[in-house]
């Protein structure tokens, strides 16, 4: 399966007790830290994948 986006790079995330297992575009890199950053649907802003203890590692996707 081929992922696309704008940065080129997934988040994927393992899941918690409260939580499934999620592939997430990286939305932008912070400027300071580089972190990827993506869009948070209950909070509506971006955050840094750092905020959340199951998130795992980056892959790279196609970019568009």
């Amino acid at each position: 399966m081929h992922y696309f986006n704008g940065t080129g790079w997934l988040e994927i995330f393992n899941g918690t007790q409260t939580s499934i297992g999620r592939t997430v575009d990286v939305d932008a890199w912070d400027a300071a830290t580089g972190v990827g950053l993506f869009v948070d649907p209950q909070r509506g802003t971006r955050r840094p994948v750092t905020d959340y203890p199951d998130f795992s590692h980056l892959e790279r996707a196609d970019q568009v």
